[in-house]
């Protein structure tokens, strides 16, 4: 019993001194405004049922100065969430999009997109944002949030799938857990894209 309470007692010390490093490692990052994002005008436009897409969203908007716009539905899901995977699952499986009031992005050259991931696959609100404009001439840089699965290479198919565009920036993945350390994450993202 002594033995096992001390491997124990090892393996959280060593989990708190990775956890730590990790987090000093992160406050040393400094924003470095890439190339893509200077002189331009910036949207950044995000779809959240919670608050971890949002949370991300704001603070790209924080680093960035962007203008920031969250999409709004024009019918609301159910606020039970078995209600509300319901109706989800089945809008998937039929192919209809959410209701969603319009955005211009008409103004805009470089446009980040939030999303939520449901089920494997980008949320619906956000699809509709994304069949309803045209982004020709933008450049998008995507972000997702998620709490289970992500399959990273199918939601980027789906998005480009979406969007009438080929420029396409690298997208940050977040896991829901993941986001007590979102603005260095972000940083350290934008500085790399």
């Amino acid at each position: 019993m002594g033995i096992l309470l001390s491997v124990i007692c090892i393996i959280l010390s060593l989990l708190t001194i990775i956890i730590i490093l990790k987090i000093n490692t992160l406050k040393n990052i400094e924003y470095q405004k890439p190339e893509i994002l200077s002189d331009k005008k910036i949207l950044i436009v995000y779809y959240s049922n919670g608050s971890n897409t949002k949370n991300v969203a704001q603070n790209i908007h924080s680093i960035t100065d962007g203008n920031l716009k969250e999409i709004i539905l024009t019918e609301n899901y159910p606020k039970n969430i078995f209600k509300m995977s319901n109706l989800v699952r089945q809008q998937m499986k039929t192919g209809s999009l959410s209701k969603i009031e319009e955005i211009d992005i008409s103004d805009y050259d470089v446009i980040f997109i939030g999303s939520p991931i449901w089920g494997f696959s980008i949320s619906l609100p956000v699809k509709a944002f994304l069949k309803n404009n045209n982004f020709q001439n933008k450049t998008i840089i995507p972000f997702f949030t998620y709490s289970g699965g992500a399959c990273k290479n199918k939601i980027l198919n789906e998005f480009k799938n979406f969007t009438n565009t080929k420029e396409i920036k690298k997208p940050l993945f977040m896991f829901e857990n993941g986001i007590i350390f979102t603005k260095e994450q972000i940083i350290k993202w934008l500085n790399n894209i």
